[in-house]
């Protein structure tokens, strides 16, 4: 019996020494953070109000900001209270909860809540008592979200166009644009908003769209009480406006005539002195009939010609075009005259045409940087055609 004991007390012994020869290993063995989850929160409103909490007035704790961590079951100490904010400092923010946990760290636990902002770039653990239910009180807090799925236009409206309308990013703390420089812009609505400050509610749109037809979107947040639906009918200030976005003849003659990259559109069109442009035929001529390789155009499905008759296309015409597409209008419009005149529209029949209406979209490498609808670089349509409307 004695020399059990005594067996058992050198196996001791050297387990001491060991951990003192190594302490690093023992410790790694039982250093991890235990983490137990005691709720999982689902949220059930479409603005996350059943989920959001806010800092606690003079709370000094600290948010550990852990991005991938919401289902662990252990955290590494190397993880772990490494990276931490001061709530204190995020005032305006709204946490959303995830889960309600208890981590465990050697003889001591605590309870957290794992959590996130709403725009999900920083989440993390914090203790429960850091947190009270409810948005912050200070800043923008979004109460009310109803999506809109649908790609409706949106614009301002006429009474708007002279006011400041003013577009904000997504939290609500910067400028984006004023949306009076760009009178002739048409939007998408992304979702319908209810945001609270200073306690008051007021109505948003989240609008998202290019200001100039070409370049870049904009898109934030718009007071709702601007902005209506449906095509917009100005078209001031736009480098191209797609042919689905005018509202009828007189606005699309509008736009031919007033367009500041429609100058060769106006020449073509004067050498048809009596053929005013048509909406409906311009439709079918981008549609139907501008199916080359270098037109913007060139994937789209055909579609119906019911309402017109005796339509008449130049594809031999289009086809220079597109060859000289980097040749002065000056240039463009000789060579069109002549190919006219091989096909037998000399100027005194093009002026005694009666009837005849014209299909039209000139687009006269324009520039386009316009990454969210996939248009880089120059872009090119040129396509006209002759046909009556049938009564």
């Amino acid at each position: 019996m004695k020399k059990i004991v005594k067996l058992l007390g050198l196996m001791a012994a050297f387990v001491v020494l060991a951990v003192i020869a190594n302490p690093q290993s023992a410790q790694a063995a039982h250093g991890d953070y235990r983490v137990k989850t005691l709720k999982t929160y689902q949220i059930k409103t479409n603005s996350g109000s059943d989920v959001a909490f806010h800092a606690t007035p003079k709370t000094k704790a600290t948010l550990w900001v852990n991005q991938q961590s919401v289902n662990a079951k252990k955290i590494k100490p190397a993880v772990f209270h490494k990276k931490g904010i001061k709530i204190s400092k995020y005032k305006t923010t709204t946490w959303f909860v995830q889960k309600k946990v208890r981590i465990y760290h050697h003889l001591k636990s605590a309870n957290y809540y794992y959590v996130n902002n709403r725009y999900g770039s920083i989440a993390g653990y914090i203790r429960t008592n850091a947190l009270k239910r409810g948005f912050s009180p200070y800043g923008y807090q979004i109460t009310s979200i109803k999506w809109y799925g649908k790609y409706d236009s949106f614009h301002v409206k006429d009474s708007y166009k002279s006011k400041n309308v003013y577009m904000w990013n997504y939290k609500h703390t910067k400028k984006v644009a004023n949306l009076k420089h760009y009178p002739g812009a048409n939007y998408v609505k992304t979702a319908n908003i209810v945001m609270r400050h200073n306690g008051k509610n007021s109505n948003y749109v989240y609008l998202d769209g290019s200001p100039d037809g070409t370049s870049k979107s904009i898109h934030g947040y718009v007071p709702a009480a601007a902005i209506t639906e449906g095509s917009n009918p100005d078209h001031t200030g736009m480098n191209y406006v797609p042919i689905d976005q005018f509202v009828n003849n007189t606005d699309f003659s509008k736009y031919i005539q007033t367009g500041k990259n429609q100058k060769l559109a106006r020449e073509i069109v004067k050498l048809f002195p009596n053929s005013q442009p048509d909406l409906g035929l311009s439709k079918i001529a981008v549609y139907n009939y501008d199916h080359f390789d270098d037109s913007m155009s060139g994937e789209s499905d055909p579609t119906s010609t019911k309402g017109y008759t005796e339509i008449k296309a130049f594809p031999t015409i289009q086809k220079w075009l597109y060859a000289h597409r980097k040749a002065s209008n000056a240039t463009k419009i000789t060579g069109i005259k002549k190919l006219l005149d091989k096909e037998g529209y000399t100027a005194s029949k093009r002026a005694s045409l009666s009837g005849y209406k014209i299909g039209i979209q000139i687009v006269n490498n324009i520039s386009f940087n316009y990454p969210e609808h996939d248009m880089f670089g120059r872009k090119n349509s040129y396509t006209f055609i002759l046909g009556k409307v049938d009564n």
